[in-house]
């Protein structure tokens, strides 16, 4: 198992790059995930920090930017203004590539299912994310972009997406039967479904996944993505049931500057070490 952390673009304002990517690198970090989008900061930028991952031999992994404009990247929209969403995800897969030509390495890229509040809204939302992964898949291979795609167990709430169910994620990957196409397992999101229960660990959920996330939990609160060292729930058991079957993908872990303060760095290289 290696592991690695989502690249918050906020935390360039306390830190530079090559600090930040050095440290990382000397206790542990073997990959970032990258959100790119030429509206959070320029692609330049994006291009510099693929250059000092590189030079510390840190992989690049991707994430879908949602909060960066969520209405063309939401997959519920995609039948419905498929021009538009298109170009957005051409946009962002080009910034990628020309990641990707510096990197030379094969990566992972994280989706969420589409938002549904219905039974209705929610056939719309499979039969617009099978055309989406259809589309994207084919692009992928067409432009021969060594990326695979990983659809997200994401937590059950009010606002429901195709994700919080291992169900929906199994139809979609069982469905297309892709080399390109696996699940992203967020452990914290999945153990919340099941709490105050453990989630089921098997071989046939192993063995779809590809890459994982983990962050911490605040239970009073309902706050995630801060601290796993100080989280309310423990994720060991998760944790070694990778590493027991030799799971040799990413560990990501998802710490967010919004959620942990002043404290990001400070958190972010004590969960390095945790592990």
């Amino acid at each position: 198992m290696k592991l690695g952390f989502t690249f918050d673009e906020k935390i360039l304002n306390k830190i530079e790059i090559n600090k930040l990517l050095s440290k990382a690198s000397e206790i542990g970090v073997s990959s970032i995930e990258l959100s790119p989008d030429k509206n959070i900061i320029d692609v330049k930028k994006y291009l510099d920090i693929a250059k000092v991952a590189n030079d510390y031999s840190v992989d690049i992994n991707y994430h879908i930017p949602y909060f960066a404009d969520n209405n063309l990247y939401e997959i519920m929209n995609f039948k419905e203004h498929e021009t538009k969403v298109k170009e957005k995800y051409v946009s962002l897969l080009s910034i990628i590539e020309e990641i990707e030509q510096l990197i030379s390495k094969k990566s992972i890229i994280v989706v969420h299912g589409a938002n549904y509040n219905n039974i209705e809204s929610f056939n719309k939302g499979i039969y617009n994310m099978l055309s989406f992964i259809d589309w994207i898949l084919n692009f992928l291979s067409r432009k021969n972009i060594n990326i695979s795609l990983a659809l997200e167990t994401l937590r059950k709430e009010q606002s429901r997406v195709i994700g919080d169910t291992r169900e929906d994620i199994f139809k979609i990957v069982n469905d297309f039967n892709s080399n390109r196409l696996g699940v992203c397992w967020d452990i914290t999101h999945d153990t919340m479904n099941y709490y105050p229960h453990e989630p089921p660990l098997n071989d046939d959920f192993l063995n779809k996944i590809i890459y994982t996330h983990i962050h911490g939990i605040d239970l009073n609160n309902n706050k995630s993505h801060f601290s796993i060292k100080n989280s309310d729930i423990d994720f060991n058991r998760e944790v070694e049931f990778l590493k027991n079957n030799n799971y040799d993908g990413i560990l990501n872990l998802e710490l967010l500057v919004s959620h942990c303060g002043d404290g990001y760095l400070e958190y972010l290289f004590d969960d390095i070490e945790l592990f």
